[in-house]
């Protein structure tokens, strides 16, 4: 997987990329559910590599993919109780890097954006702790890029995205009860 990652980077293979990410997701999803928590943490940390990689090289969709995919595998972990949940949420949340230049900002917003999605999973499950853990992360965080994010993520209705895809769901959908919790996790914010 790692090779063929790298492939699609070098060749700037956004989609390919994407495909890829998609089959390493499940791998690492059997990985978890199979109790290989080592192996599982190996993964991701090479999935968080190629988003960091895909980041520097301003393909910011691929970064974006990146972030949702390791979303998902912290609430996949988290609903297995699986111990790994915990170091695989510290993973996720050094994946974002301060912009240095303008065209990285759509590949922090993904980031920020799935990371946002996780804290309210967190809060809809009674898992504050977490999403506070969350919180801290974006304590810093430019109010105008959260306050955008926000305003996305609120518009997004759908659960299915518009298009045929492997994948089949539109990445910024929140179910209603993880959705509701958008207004808590803000108030968690410093001013």
């Amino acid at each position: 997987m790692n090779s063929y990652l790298r492939a699609a980077l070098n060749a700037r293979a956004v989609r390919t990329a994407y495909n890829v990410m998609n089959q390493y997701r499940l791998l690492v999803e059997a990985m978890i559910r199979g109790g290989a928590d080592e192996a599982a943490i190996e993964g991701v940390r090479h999935m968080i590599y190629y988003g960091r990689t895909s980041y520097d090289m301003q393909l910011g969709f691929v970064t974006e993919t990146v972030a949702y995919d390791v979303s998902a595998l912290c609430e996949l972990a988290h609903t297995q109780k699986r111990e790994v949940d915990t170091r695989l949420l510290d993973m996720f949340l050094d994946l974002d890097q301060p912009i240095r230049l303008k065209k990285q900002e759509t590949g922090l917003q993904g980031i920020r954006k799935a990371q946002l999605k996780l804290a309210c999973y967190y809060l809809s499950v009674g898992a504050e702790e977490r999403a506070k853990k969350i919180a801290a992360d974006m304590a810093t965080e430019d109010r105008t890029r959260l306050q955008s994010i926000r305003e996305q993520l609120s518009k997004v209705e759908s659960k299915e995205f518009w298009e045929v895809t492997d994948r089949g769901g539109n990445f910024e959908y929140m179910p209603p009860k993880q959705k509701e919790q958008m207004d808590r996790f803000f108030g968690m914010l410093p001013p």
